[in-house]
């Protein structure tokens, strides 16, 4: 394997890997606002692979909250989001990378908007990716 390119290369030569994934089914749901797909890279026939995918600007209660209201939501958001796309197949749009490594991205079920569902289901608030503000209703 030929890695001579590699000695002329710095960070700033380089861009970001973003997973090339747009579908994928749902084979766990952690909490309300993070998911696990399998899915194959495109166009191969190679293994089929797990990927964690956080739901783009929203955030929802945590299951290791600060209070116990707050993990029973979170459980019960969490119940709620697995019946409505556990073992489905969803698109992924507006993909992109977050700190922790997961993939970020818009969720679909067909044409309907998971991420947009959550909030208008009040099971989750608007996230910008900032200071997260925890509503006193979690509490």
């Amino acid at each position: 394997m030929d890695t001579s390119y590699l000695n002329s290369i710095s960070y700033n030569d380089t861009i970001p890997f973003v997973y090339p994934i747009q579908y994928g089914k749902v084979i766990k749901v952690y909490d309300g606002d993070t998911i696990t797909i399998a899915a194959r890279l495109p166009n191969t026939d190679g293994p089929t692979y797990r990927f964690s995918v956080r739901l783009n600007g929203i955030d929802t209660p945590e299951i290791r909250g600060k209070s116990e209201a707050e993990k029973e939501l979170a459980y019960f958001v969490r119940d709620a989001l697995t019946e409505k796309i556990m073992g489905k197949i969803v698109e992924l749009r507006n993909v992109a990378n977050e700190k922790y490594g997961r993939i970020l991205a818009d969720v679909y079920l067909g044409e309907e908007h998971i991420n947009g569902w959550l909030v208008d289901e009040n099971f989750a608030v608007v996230y910008d990716g900032g200071k997260k503000h925890r509503p006193t209703s979690w509490d």
